[in-house]
């Protein structure tokens, strides 16, 4: 079987031939990675050119941190504040202006033209006690991720934070933002695939959930020999075919969590509030000393699935280091249960460490 490429694949192959600088290089590959074809005889291509666009993401970004340290350059990003930060995103008129000013109390213009955001701005939510950095991207329009309308900067933004919002009037600029998003390697409808590829100092590859595998075991080792990869520890979490694998390894894929908005259908609720900070899968929890009451003014904000070691942590070293036991009211049996160091919390448990 041949690769039988088409023809924007040659026309993408020589463009990036006779590129001269990394990104207009990074540019077509992209290209050549989108138009490529998505078979078994087409495997090594798709695997090289998988790894060709990794290292020159690479190279891309060194460059970029170099110029910032030289004082070069020109960048909208946003420095994170808070417990996490959500750009808001949406095409002209969509009414992102208006979501940040209701739920942060912000003030900014809020105006029936477009285009009256012009720069990126910044509001404050506070969902009991955890503060959410809310960022308002200018609107984004087809074509932002070819740079127009400043669109390079602006999706450098949305890359930036931690995850999205998106505003829209219509299904269809919905799925416009959508594109314009994954054009750039912004994943939004679907999560990275749980394959894990973990460098080992072994000969060869192994692989722990077989089961999963749609494909010879030695399809998957020669994917990963394509990019290089010949000593790892391979563990599959889901049904894995060749383009999943593909997709997994692709390193210049960023998946955002991502809440999307109508335009005429949200409500500035409780229910809101939650629902984007959920986008950050974390959870809130309260510490109480023995015998007064918890304080809900400065609560812990955590990643999903910490524990009672993990707070102790994040309050001061000693006190993980000298952690006798613990009591939660919540996620325990019972209200003020002793519990070991890793019992996993839950969203609004109280804490009580005894060290």
């Amino acid at each position: 079987m041949t690769t039988n490429p088409g023809p924007e694949f040659f026309n993408a192959q020589d463009k990036y031939q006779a590129a001269k600088t990394p990104e207009e290089k990074l540019r077509w590959l992209e290209e050549m990675y989108k138009n490529a074809p998505k078979h078994k005889a087409s495997e090594k291509l798709v695997a090289e050119i998988t790894y060709k666009i990794s290292k020159l993401k690479q190279e891309v970004e060194k460059q970029k941190e170099q110029a910032k340290k030289k004082g070069g350059g020109y960048s909208l990003n946003v420095k994170k504040d808070g417990d996490g930060q959500i750009a808001i995103i949406g095409m002209p008129n969509s009414g992102k202006s208006l979501l940040l000013k209701t739920i942060t109390g912000v003030e900014v213009e809020v105006a029936p033209y477009p285009f009256t955001t012009t720069k990126p701005e910044v509001g404050m939510m506070d969902y009991k006690g955890a503060k959410v950095q809310l960022v308002e991207v200018p609107a984004l329009i087809g074509g932002s991720s070819q740079g127009k309308a400043n669109g390079t900067q602006l999706l450098s933004l949305c890359r930036n934070a931690d995850a999205l919002i998106l505003l829209h009037r219509t299904g269809e600029e919905k799925q416009a933002i959508i594109k314009e998003l994954s054009n750039v390697g912004i994943i939004v409808e679907r999560k990275k695939p749980r394959i894990f590829v973990q460098d080992t100092e072994f000969n060869g590859i192994t692989i722990g959930g077989k089961q999963f595998l749609q494909m010879p075991e030695k399809e998957l080792a020669e994917i990963l020999k394509q990019m290089h990869i010949f000593k790892a520890s391979v563990l599959l979490e889901e049904p894995t075919t060749r383009e999943k694998l593909l997709e997994a390894m692709d390193k210049t894929l960023d998946y955002k969590n991502c809440l999307f908005l109508s335009t005429f259908g949200w409500k500035n609720d409780e229910g809101l509030a939650k629902s984007i900070f959920s986008l950050l899968e974390k959870i809130i929890v309260y510490t109480k000393k023995p015998g007064n009451e918890p304080d809900y003014s400065d609560p812990l904000v955590l990643a999903k699935g910490a524990t009672i070691s993990d707070v102790a942590q994040f309050v001061h070293k000693d006190i993980a280091q000298n952690l006798k036991y613990a009591r939660v009211w919540g996620s325990a049996k019972f209200p003020g249960q002793r519990v070991s160091k890793d019992h996993m919390l839950q969203d609004g448990d109280i804490i009580e460490i005894s060290a």
